[in-house]
């Protein structure tokens, strides 16, 4: 999910901390940085793109392991993920090395920050890290149990059910990727397992590497990470169980929101449009509290609006969501088109300008198309970008409406 706005009061300003400092903003790379020096493809092994490093003495490594799940396994990634971040936690400790993992619209990536010295013990936390999963231990009853906990929780919440019930109808056969409350309650070992073997093969992970070393060594410290070679079965397609629909949550304000697939990962054009959405929500009424969020799904982007108020402000926060496309639509101009796309492309440089933000900027792109070239493209994309285009796309939102969900107090 990209997170436009993350939490938006109409009419309000956020004020300045008294006394506060304003440092200047390191300059943003140049979108040339994005491309790769070296694309490695080892026999039986990860895909290795290698990258200059923008930092001196660090080395950043993102494993990219794609998986697909049937309606039944539905949070097994969200699983594993955790399983592996635990093991990489206590692994990173004696050489103060960075790790993280996360469950991506694609797949599961996993990040390993450190000295360039201690490249070789890097990449052993990468191969842990995509080990077979401990699924006989006190551990996986515990990341089980958490996990069908969060999953409960995010559609007793009246954001998490608005949210859900958005997502389940623009992309009905979908498994959400942190699972449903009894996909996760039937998660067993032998499950988790079984998507493990199908989805850690290595021959069909990206290795991103941004380090000052030599290919050879980059090779000699993949070899032997994942699963073993085996035949990589498709998901179950049986569905999943239906459960019972848990109920409505308890809220005190009433909460609604609209949403539209715009197109594909890769298009600009949503990032633009809902920055422009975002600040045209900025001057709506008092008293409403407004979302506007970019969520990537496997196959396409969807924009959606979620608001809430008191019920006294109910009818106005409806209209203000409700009409939201047509007033940014009514509005726009080259110049705000051009701040926001200008905006954008700033955005996603800047977050480039360390080792680790640059194999994850790289890296995340890849797993939409597998090209190494993505990133590049993206933000040569933005520039591309103006009214007319976005105009189109708001006029087309317009034409094929909304999916729409509320909770009431």
């Amino acid at each position: 999910m990209r997170l436009v706005h993350a939490a938006l009061l109409a009419g309000a300003l956020v004020p300045r901390a008294a006394g506060a400092q304003v440092m200047p903003a390191p300059e943003p790379r140049p979108a040339s940085a994005l491309a790769p020096d070296t694309v490695l493809a080892p026999l039986g092994g990860p895909r290795i793109v290698l990258l200059a490093s923008p930092g001196v003495g660090v080395a950043a490594l993102r494993l990219a392991v794609p998986l697909r799940e049937g309606p039944t396994e539905a949070g097994a990634g969200r699983l594993l993920r955790d399983l592996a971040l635990e093991r990489m936690r206590s692994l990173a400790r004696p050489v103060g090395a960075e790790v993280s993992a996360a469950r991506t619209p694609w797949g599961i990536a996993y990040t390993a920050v450190g000295a360039t010295a201690d490249f070789e013990y890097l990449a052993y936390l990468l191969r842990e890290a995509v080990a077979s999963p401990d699924v006989t231990g006190p551990g996986f009853a515990e990341v089980r149990l958490r996990l069908q906990g969060d999953a409960t929780a995010a559609v007793e919440t009246p954001s998490g059910r608005v949210g859900a019930d958005l997502r389940s109808q623009i992309a009905p056969g979908l498994p959400p990727l942190e699972g449903t409350p009894a996909s996760l309650q039937a998660m067993d070992a032998a499950r988790v397992r079984e998507v493990w073997l199908r989805s850690h093969q290595p021959s069909t992970m990206t290795l991103v590497v941004s380090a000052p070393v030599a290919p050879e060594v980059v090779l000699a410290a993949t070899r032997g990470m994942g699963a073993p070679e085996e035949s990589a079965a498709p998901p179950p397609g049986a569905p999943a169980s239906a459960g019972s629909r848990t109920a409505a949550p308890q809220s005190l304000r009433s909460w609604y929101g609209e949403a539209w697939p715009v197109g594909s990962p890769r298009d600009p054009l949503g990032a633009v449009a809902a920055s422009l959405l975002a600040e045209q929500l900025r001057t709506g009424p008092s008293g409403i509290e407004v979302r506007v969020e970019l969520w990537d799904l496997v196959d396409r982007s969807v924009l959606a609006v979620v608001a809430s108020s008191w019920s006294r402000n109910a009818q106005a926060m409806r209209r203000a969501v409700s009409g939201a496309i047509a007033a940014t639509r009514g509005t726009l101009d080259d110049g705000a088109v051009e701040r926001a796309a200008a905006q954008a492309r700033r955005n996603g440089m800047m977050a480039a300008r360390t080792p680790a933000g640059l194999v994850a900027v790289v890296g995340r792109a890849m797993e939409a198309d597998g090209d190494p070239l993505s990133a590049q493209r993206d933000m040569e994309a933005l520039q591309a970008v103006d009214a007319a285009s976005v105009r189109d796309l708001l006029d087309r939102l317009l034409r094929q409406g909304p999916r729409t969900a509320q909770v009431r107090p």
